[in-house]
C-alpha cells in the first residue's frame, strides 16, 4: 500500500490563471499533493490546476473564506498542510527549510512571514501567519474573512512555532485593486459581527482597518478603540496593536493630544509606528531633540513581522529625510548630505531600507 503524502498544498483560487503557474512552480519538489478549491472561476484556472496534477473542487462561492478553505482540507490526505494563495510564492530558501521541517514529526504548526509587496516598489509589509500545520480532523479555518486556524490549533493543544521563513504575496502590489478589496472585506466583516459581535476581537481590528484604508480615520479610531476594549485582559498583543492604530488614526484626523494619550509607554524596544508617531508629535510640539531621538530609534528597528504590520522600509526613508532636514537646520550640512545619500541608496535599492543595519549606517554617516 502506498504511503500517505507527506505534504498537501491547499489553495483557494478564483480566476487566477495568470498567477497560478508561478505559485505551483515555487512548491515543486515540496508538495506531494495539491488540492485546489476554485469557486466561481471562469478563466480556465481549474483546468490549469488539473493539468498540474491537482485535485480540483469547483463549488459555488460560499461568501466565506473559511468555508472554502475547509472544503479543501476535507480532500487533503497529507500529514502536513501548507496553505498558499495563487498570488503567493515560496522563495527557494523557504522551500528548502520547509522540506526539512516536514521530514520530521507533524506535531507543531509553523507561522511563516508573509511579505506583502507594495505598489510602485514601495517595499513590503511583513505579517506573521500560520500557513503550515499538521492535518487534523478538528483543525479547521475560522472567520469568514481574514481566516485563521490558530484558535483550532490551540483547542487541540498543537503548539504554534514562529519562524522567519518568508513567502511573497503580490496581491496588494497593484494599487487599483485595493478599494474593491477593502469594500468586499468590510461587507464580510460587518455580516460576521452582526451574527456574533463578541466572537473574535480580531474582527473589530480588521473592521477598523477597512475604514483606515479608505481614509475614514475618525471612524477607524472608534473601531480600534472597540477592539482594544474587547481585547483587554484576553489578548494583550492585540490590545496594544489596536491602541497604536487608534493613535495613528487620531493623529491623521488632526487630534494630536488624543493620539498621544493612546500610545503605549515604557517599552524598551518600541514598535516602529510608535517611534514614528512620537517623533511627529514631538515635532508638532517643537521638541526637536525628542523628535530626532525617536527617528534614530526607528532606524534600528528590525525587519520582522510587527503587530500592527508596517511598511518599515518606507518609514525609515521618511525618517532619514526628516533627520537630514534636522541636521541641516542645526548647521550640520555635511552630516545632512551624508544622511541624504544614505536615504538615496536605500530608495534606489542599493541597500535594504527596512534592515536594522540602516541604523548602524546612519550612525556612521
Amino acid at each position: 500500500m502506498p504511503s500517505a503524502p507527506r505534504l498537501t498544498l491547499c489553495m483557494i483560487v478564483r480566476n487566477e490563471r495568470a498567477h497560478l503557474p508561478a505559485c505551483l512552480g515555487s512548491v515543486r519538489g515540496l508538495a506531494d499533493e495539491i488540492v485546489v478549491v476554485a469557486p466561481g472561476s471562469t478563466d480556465g484556472t481549474p483546468d490549469l490546476a488539473r493539468a498540474a496534477g491537482a485535485r480540483v473542487l469547483v463549488p459555488p462561492w460560499p461568501h466565506d473564506f473559511s468555508a472554502a478553505r475547509n472544503a479543501g482540507l476535507e480532500l487533503a490526505t497529507g500529514r502536513w498542510i501548507l496553505v498558499l494563495d495563487a498570488d503567493e510564492t515560496l522563495p527557494a530558501e523557504s522551500r528548502d527549510a520547509l522540506r526539512a521541517i516536514v521530514a520530521g514529526p507533524a506535531d507543531h504548526a509553523r507561522a511563516l512571514v508573509q511579505r506583502n509587496l507594495l505598489p510602485e516598489s514601495a517595499g513590503h509589509i511583513s505579517v506573521s501567519i500560520v500557513r503550515l500545520f499538521p492535518r487534523h480532523p478538528r483543525v479547521r479555518f475560522e472567520r469568514p474573512i481574514h481566516e485563521q486556524v490558530n484558535t483550532a490549533l490551540e483547542r487541540e493543544g498543537i503548539r504554534i512555532v514562529d519562524t522567519d521563513l518568508p513567502f511573497l504575496h503580490t496581491g496588494y502590489a497593484t494599487a487599483a485593486a485595493m478599494p474593491a478589496k477593502t469594500l468586499r472585506n468590510r461587507a464580510l466583516i460587518e455580516a460576521a459581527l452582526a451574527r456574533e459581535p463578541d466572537a473574535d476581537p480580531n474582527l473589530w481590528f480588521f473592521h477598523a482597518a477597512s475604514f483606515f484604508d479608505s481614509g475614514e480615520h475618525l471612524r477607524a479610531a472608534e473601531l480600534y478603540d472597540e477592539c482594544a476594549r474587547r481585547s483587554a485582559g484576553r489578548r494583550r498583543r492585540l490590545e496594544v496593536a489596536a491602541r497604536i492604530k487608534q493613535a495613528e488614526s487620531l493623529w491623521l484626523a488632526g487630534r494630536p493630544a488624543e493620539a498621544e494619550a493612546c500610545l503605549p509607554t515604557g517599552a524598551e524596544s518600541p514598535h516602529p509606528l510608535v517611534c514614528e508617531l512620537r517623533a511627529a508629535l514631538a515635532d508638532a510640539a517643537g521638541r526637536r531633540d525628542e523628535a530626532k531621538g525617536w527617528r534614530e530609534r526607528l532606524l534600528s528597528c528590525p525587519d520582522i513581522a510587527h503587530l500592527p504590520p508596517v511598511a518599515l522600509g518606507a518609514m525609515k526613508l521618511r525618517a532619514l529625510n526628516a533627520l537630514a532636514e534636522d541636521w541641516a537646520a542645526r548647521g550640520r550640512k555635511d552630516r545632512a548630505v551624508k544622511v541624504l545619500r544614505l536615504g538615496l541608496a536605500a530608495a534606489q535599492g542599493r541597500i535594504d531600507a527596512a534592515a536594522a543595519a540602516i541604523g548602524q549606517a546612519y550612525a556612521a554617516a
